[in-house]
C-alpha cells in the first residue's frame, strides 16, 4: 500500500530493469540479483496494478510479466557489464584481450540493447502498447542505429 502512492504501476517494468541492473553491476551476479528481486517484483508487480480500478486486466497482466522481464534482462545486462562479474573475466582471458579494454569495448553495445528495452519495451508495455509492437520497434530502431550508427569493419 505504500509503494501505491509512490510509483506508478506503468513504471514498474522500467525500475526494476534499471534497479536489477544496479545490483548486478554493483555485485557481479545476475543470478544473486535475480534471487533477491524477484521475490520482491513479483508481488509487486502482480498487486500494484491491480489497485489501480483504471488499469485493463490485460494491461495488468502485461505489467506483470513485463516487470518479471524486466528482473532477468537487467540482471544479464549488469552482469555483463560489470568488471567483477566472473563471466566478463572469463571472457577476456579466454579472448585473450586486456580484462579493462574487454569491459569497455562492451559498454555501448549493452547501454545501446538497454536503453531500447527500457524506452522501446519497458516503457510501451508498461503504457499498453502491444508487446508485439514494441519488439517490432525495437527491431527497426536497432537497425537503425546500427546501419547509420556503426562503423564497417574491413576484412
Amino acid at each position: 500500500a505504500v509503494t501505491r502512492d509512490l510509483v506508478s504501476p506503468h513504471l514498474i517494468p522500467v525500475i526494476s530493469f534499471l534497479i536489477a541492473g544496479l545490483i548486478s553491476l554493483s555485485t557481479g551476479t545476475s543470478w544473486g540479483t535475480m534471487a533477491i528481486l524477484l521475490p520482491i517484483v513479483i508481488p509487486m508487480g502482480y498487486q500494484l496494478p491491480r489497485l489501480d480500478p483504471s488499469i485493463s486486466v490485460s494491461l495488468q497482466n502485461s505489467i506483470f510479466l513485463s516487470s518479471i522481464a524486466s528482473v532477468l534482462a537487467g540482471a544479464t545486462f549488469g552482469d555483463h557489464c560489470s568488471p567483477i562479474s566472473d563471466t566478463t573475466i572469463m571472457s577476456s582471458m579466454a579472448s585473450g584481450a586486456d580484462h579493462v579494454d574487454h569491459v569497455r569495448t562492451q559498454l555501448p553495445y549493452a547501454f545501446v540493447a538497454a536503453g531500447v528495452s527500457i524506452f522501446i519495451g519497458y516503457l510501451f508495455v508498461g503504457f499498453g502498447i502491444s508487446p508485439w509492437i514494441a519488439l517490432l520497434v525495437g527491431f527497426a530502431l536497432l537497425f537503425v542505429i546500427i546501419r547509420f550508427g556503426g562503423k564497417r569493419v574491413d576484412a
